[in-house]
């Protein structure tokens, strides 16, 4: 299953302006607070640090994509210069231009200097935005964003005609009794609308021409139109300004309210709510970016609903209520986008005889592994090669995310080893187990018995911790310190007492055999407690002070699983040990896997030759990288076939990647009963 939506943004390596552009834009797409619920998949130019333009590509992972290309100086002064593999950045832009005009996707150039343009007379026939002419950076990047979103609506509700049509029309609901009252809202944004939107993209029911039908000409510029409620004083009294709400919520548009209420309402129409408010400050342009953030989010909702419905479902790009539940056919369901509502809501739901539904939670229908007593390992850690993918570390995280709260939802008990630092993925995943959705979903433990522990963290000696560390991570983490080596202690060095309180630094080779034996301790006894492994990411070594053990620690949870005969799950297209582990097992030499690579983490040599002195199993990176390939991918033991396991290895789709995982557990852990006779 593809996404409904992809945003690929292109520019040039050394360019930090536009670096950050597609930063912004990415976040305005995918973390921002006044919208929650939109999240457009994106990715960036891929990076190797070397300056040369990659293979021009168009990400396959979508049936929509947008190319967004942020032209600048940077660009523009490379686009004829040929580099080391004969290929110009101007090449690189204009196939990237070829590449969507025959496959239907959307190319989108956006000059963000003076001189970012002409960047190629091969693309010369073709418009850029000129954000260049905005002065201030941040209104230009809002610029920017606002025109992407616009295309972007349209890319999801095509014109039939014109491709570059308004995205949307805008429907002003608002009474004529407050027109001339403070704050005048009204006329403020019909006063923006008329300077920035000359090809009247809004509509009015002040509009209507006398003599017409008024109740079908509102009924027909509501239904195909965003809703702006103007809230004011006198709003909720006035009869058409209610059935203009409700018209909106019957068709399924996208509404957005605006708070300008000065003094008081008497009695708000309630089903005004259950929608984005924003207060009036008079500033008209936020309202109506608020509203096309909206409309995208809607739109986009609905096109992936569709996607995961049943035969029998009817979707809603919204959350329900009673006004838009109510008046259904209590034989079919309602699919409507995550997170759920909250069962103070579904009870009140519930008397309609309706039942409403969200992709999470028939997941956590359709995948409960609870019988299975099964507790998985999850090894992750930022990727320093994250570039090269053409991904950024906010991907990671959120793969990160959504595995683990698909995982805890299904029943599953996880398990992390690594520090209790406020910013480490421990507390991340303590959070999550704090997650009002998590708990929703999670249910109440059997009267009388406690919530058991959800998540099991490994301290490796000499980890520090407090008290206050353990207690912060609450009652559903269980933690489990791993001794210390026995041979060493304070007769060896002072500070190797059995509770460091303070962090050992990584001063020498002494001081590093010591954290490579902790760590090797802890990440042994927990290979040996859980059931499986699940791979993304990884540090691999050796930029700036490399790490902490013998090997890259992620590198080293991978191989002792596959020695273990653990099943293995490998997500490497987030890059980082995930995908050199990957490599290997397929045959790929990589120079990570060798000593002269690795070598470079500061006390590499002096730490072999202490293994060599004390007695301890040294793993030469060669042996290791002959191991893997020895085994291969057919040996993961995950339940998946081999070409299942080449497409985890390759998809970045968050819920491809939850299939596969689920379908290789159930598949290495049947249920008690599965071979019983019948």
């Amino acid at each position: 299953m593809k996404f409904p939506l992809l945003v690929q943004f292109e520019y040039h390596p050394s360019s930090r302006d536009a670096a950050a552009t597609a930063e912004y834009l990415h976040c305005v797409l995918n973390a921002d607070p006044s919208v929650p619920g939109l999240h457009i998949p994106t990715c960036f130019t891929p990076e190797d640090g070397g300056g040369e333009p990659p293979e021009p590509c168009i990400a396959r992972e979508a049936d929509r994509i947008m190319v967004v290309l942020l032209a600048d100086d940077h660009f523009a002064a490379n686009a004829r210069s040929p580099t080391s593999s004969g290929r110009t950045w101007g090449d690189y832009a204009v196939r990237l231009r070829e590449l969507c005009d025959a496959s239907g996707h959307r190319f989108m150039p956006v000059q963000l200097t003076e001189t970012g343009w002409p960047l190629d007379a091969r693309l010369g026939d073709i418009n850029f935005l000129r954000a260049w002419a905005v002065d201030d950076p941040d209104q230009r990047r809002k610029f920017i964003a606002r025109r992407l979103i616009q295309i972007l609506v349209r890319r999801l509700r095509p014109h039939a005609e014109d491709e570059d049509a308004p995205a949307v029309t805008i429907f002003l609901s608002h009474t004529k009794m407050d027109l001339d009252r403070e704050p005048r809202v009204v006329r403020a944004l019909l006063a923006h609308l008329t300077a920035t939107q000359p090809e009247k993209t809004w509509f009015d029911s002040g509009d209507i021409t006398s003599g017409s039908r008024f109740v079908k000409a509102i009924e027909q510029g509501v239904k195909d139109a965003a809703l702006l409620a103007l809230v004011t004083d006198s709003y909720s009294s006035r009869s058409w300004c209610r059935r203009e709400v409700l018209l909106a919520k019957h068709y399924q548009r996208p509404v957005v309210v605006v708070d300008a209420v000065q003094e008081r309402e008497v009695r708000r129409f309630p089903y005004a709510g259950n929608a984005p408010v924003i207060r009036w400050k008079g500033d008209a342009q936020e309202v109506v970016d608020l509203l096309l953030r909206e409309t995208l989010r809607h739109a986009y909702s609905e096109e992936s609903l569709k996607q995961r419905k049943h035969p029998e479902d009817a979707i809603l790009p919204g959350g329900p209520e009673l006004v838009t539940v109510v008046h259904r056919d209590k034989n079919q369901p309602l699919l409507y986008p995550d997170p759920p509502l909250g069962p103070e809501e579904l009870a009140v739901l519930s008397f309609t005889g309706v039942r409403v539904e969200t992709p999470l939670e028939r997941h956590v229908g359709a995948n409960n592994l609870r019988g299975r007593s099964l507790t998985v390992a999850l090894s992750v850690s930022d990727a320093e090669d994250l570039g090269r993918f053409g991904l950024r570390a906010s991907h990671l995280e959120s793969i990160f995310l959504e595995l683990s709260r698909y995982l805890l939802l299904a029943g599953v008990r996880l398990a992390y080893g690594g520090h209790l630092k406020a910013t480490g993925y421990t507390m991340r995943l303590a959070d999550l187990l704090r997650d009002p959705i998590v708990e929703q979903l999670r249910g109440l433990p059997p009267r009388g018995e406690a919530q058991p522990a959800e998540l099991v963290t490994y301290l490796a000696w000499p980890t520090p911790s407090t008290v206050r560390d353990e207690a912060r991570l609450g009652p559903l983490v269980e933690v489990r310190r791993c001794d210390r080596p026995a041979d060493l202690d304070e007769r060896v060095d002072p500070v190797f007492i059995s509770l460091p309180q303070v962090e050992i630094p990584l001063d020498s080779p002494l001081h590093r055999f010591a954290w490579a034996r902790g760590l090797t301790v802890m990440r042994e006894r927990q290979t040996g407690d859980v059931a499986a492994r699940v791979i993304v990411g990884g540090r691999i070594g050796p930029a700036g002070e490399g790490y902490k053990g013998r090997m890259p620690g992620v590198l080293e949870e991978a191989l002792l699983s596959i020695r273990s005969d653990r099943p293995v799950y490998l997500i490497g297209a987030f890059g980082g040990c995930a995908r050199l582990v990957l490599d290997a097992l397929e045959g790929v030499s990589r120079p990570e896997l060798t000593w002269n690579h690795q070598r470079a983490v500061p006390h590499s040599e002096g730490l072999r030759r202490l293994y060599q002195e004390r007695g301890q199993p040294w793993d030469e990176f060669d042996s290791i990288a002959a191991f893997l390939q020895g085994r291969g991918l057919a040996s993961l033991n995950n339940g998946l076939s081999l070409e299942e396991n080449k497409e985890l290895a390759a998809t970045r789709s968050a819920e491809r990647i939850l299939e596969l995982v689920f379908r290789g557990l159930q598949q290495a852990y049947p249920p008690p009963d599965a071979g019983a006779p019948a």
